[in-house]
């Protein structure tokens, strides 16, 4: 007879950034009864606030397909009950070239088995659809209708207050030093406050997790590189084109919801060593090359860039693991212990769904979608530390945009 699955009535989640916070939010949909989120700094002030905040669809995978599917759902949905937040779902336009796309075939036929919306427009259709974009004749364009992009303040702030109405405890500024894990399930989370009894911890840290994990005897091999976004003074009137992911020239731009240009960077950087848990983003510096390497590849695809003033820019941190692939869900060898990190530059495009399968993972046991390509103990034939330990740049491990 089997053994009836006891229900968590208080879970821990370590990270105030959209994982976190999404994760936050889906726990208390499925009826758990204390949820506790916190940070070292303030919500959203790792790498969230930093984001391109790009969505597509179009992955590379049946599973990143469905999941982000999934996501889109619930973008659509938060624009609804998120006060100040609004999905602008403008289309995400996705840029190859005639050889990319001829071998895509199979992959476009998966998408839309999947319920991929999306044009293919080429050349000259590119720039006479979106006036403000320049394209070759031998230049493909696949439109992904049901995405776009999001503001991330706007977000982090209404999904914050939406949670503090669900009565989630936010606690800020406050480390977690470690975990009392007793009989292989952890039990107590400690912090700078004291100890906090629960059911479940989800870790939602991305670029700390090994850091915060170290406690818990599990590292995962996974590497941090800085990634840059540059945003231009407002045009006079609102660019026309939608969200770009440029596959051509190595970066991405998007309209803002105040007539700007948002655009990001693909510099091949070497992976960044963080000093310890407690490392901040603002201690990141702007990569020489990355604003020359805007002017010199971005500028040809849209003449806007030609005479634009530049406002502001932010530094984050993206986080890869060894395949390139998200990590969600158990940690092996803890029971409820869960980890969701590690997106690449897709980790906004994710945090809907990746926060709502943690949940499902937490209170069921098992999630909607098969998703065992996400799952920590995939890395069970890895060196971890002989990863971790190996210097590496960003194209070494592949480019994976949003």
């Amino acid at each position: 007879m089997p053994v009836p699955r006891k229900y968590p009535e208080s879970v821990v989640v370590v990270g105030a950034g959209v994982t976190g916070l999404s994760t936050a939010f889906h726990l208390v949909e499925k009826g758990v009864e204390r949820v506790t989120v916190i940070d070292k700094g303030r919500v959203g002030g790792g790498s969230s606030l930093q984001s391109g905040g790009i969505i597509t669809m179009l992955m590379a995978t049946q599973t990143e397909v469905r999941a982000r599917a999934i996501a889109l759902d619930i973008f659509e949905r938060f624009s609804n009950i998120l006060d100040g937040y609004h999905f602008h779902q403008v289309g995400c336009l996705n840029l190859f070239t005639e050889k990319v796309f001829a071998a895509g075939a199979d992959l476009r036929e998966m998408w839309r088995r999947n319920g991929g919306q999306f044009d293919i427009i080429r050349g000259s259709e590119i720039s006479e659809r979106f006036p403000d974009l320049r394209s070759a004749d031998n230049e493909f364009g696949i439109l992904d209708h049901r995405s776009g992009f999001s503001e991330p303040l706007h977000y982090v702030s209404a999904l914050k207050a939406k949670l503090v109405d669900m009565g989630v405890e936010i606690r800020e500024n406050e480390t977690v030093n470690g975990f009392e894990i007793r009989d292989d399930a952890v039990r107590e989370v400690t912090t700078t406050s004291g100890s906090i009894l629960s059911d479940a911890v989800v870790c939602a840290v991305n670029a700390w997790t090994n850091h915060v994990l170290a406690d818990a005897g599990f590292q995962i091999p996974y590497k941090n590189f800085v990634h840059e976004r540059f945003v231009t003074k407002p045009f006079q009137n609102p660019p026309r084109l939608p969200a770009v992911n440029d596959h051509i020239l190595n970066g991405y731009v998007r309209p803002t919801d105040d007539n700007r240009l948002l655009v990001g960077t693909s510099v091949d950087h070497q992976a960044y060593e963080m000093r310890g848990r407690d490392f901040d983003v603002s201690e990141l510096d702007p990569h020489p090359e990355a604003l020359p390497f805007i002017k010199g590849n971005l500028i040809n695809r849209t003449a806007l860039l030609e005479g634009a003033e530049w406002d502001y820019h932010t530094v984050g941190l993206i986080s890869l693991a060894h395949d390139v692939k998200p990590v969600i869900g158990p940690v092996p060898g803890v029971n409820g212990l869960y980890v969701g990190a590690h997106f690449h530059s897709g980790g906004f495009a994710y945090n809907p769904v990746s926060g709502l399968l943690l949940a499902e993972h937490v209170v069921d046991g098992g999630t909607r979608i098969d998703t065992e390509m996400y799952s920590p103990a995939r890395f069970g034939s890895i060196d971890t530390d002989a990863f971790l330990s190996t210097p590496i740049m960003h194209s070494e491990m592949g480019v994976t945009r949003h």
